[in-house]
């Protein structure tokens, strides 16, 4: 029997906040406080996530412009074109790792104010005493 290889740590956090969000599903509207418990486990995977990306952007952008520098460093004729010709690799690791980064940070940021829209609408709920059950 074959081994699996090795799942990388992102993976296994995607994974887990996949089976996070399939637990928010299931669980009833009304049970307010164990669905911003889900979210709040969520955003720790997510933040890292959104962590890694932003360091792995910024490793990116650093690589290109060391390449762009040293490409029209060496240049004999047109040091600036062939710079921007020499760089397009990392031009592409770059906006790939730009793009995951924006990604994740919009999760982050759009399940914070999930979190706090349900916390919001549970004050609201125990002012007005309408749904105390959930909580």
């Amino acid at each position: 029997m074959p081994k699996e290889p090795k799942k990388d740590w992102k993976e296994i956090h995607v994974e887990e906040i996949i089976k996070l969000q399939a637990e928010y599903d299931r669980t009833p509207e009304i049970n307010v406080r164990k669905r911003v418990d889900i979210l709040s486990d969520m955003l720790i995977f997510i933040g890292k996530l959104a962590a890694e990306y932003s360091d792995e952007y910024k490793g990116a952008y650093i690589e290109r412009k060391y390449a762009y520098a040293e490409a029209e460093y060496n240049a004999t004729k047109k040091p600036q074109a062939y710079a921007e010709l020499q760089i397009k690799e990392h031009r592409e690791r770059e906006r790939e790792a730009e793009k995951m980064m924006k990604r994740w940070n919009n999760a982050f940021i759009s399940t914070k104010e999930k979190i706090n829209s349900l916390k919001f609408g549970a004050k609201i709920d125990i002012e007005d005493g309408s749904n105390q059950k959930g909580l």
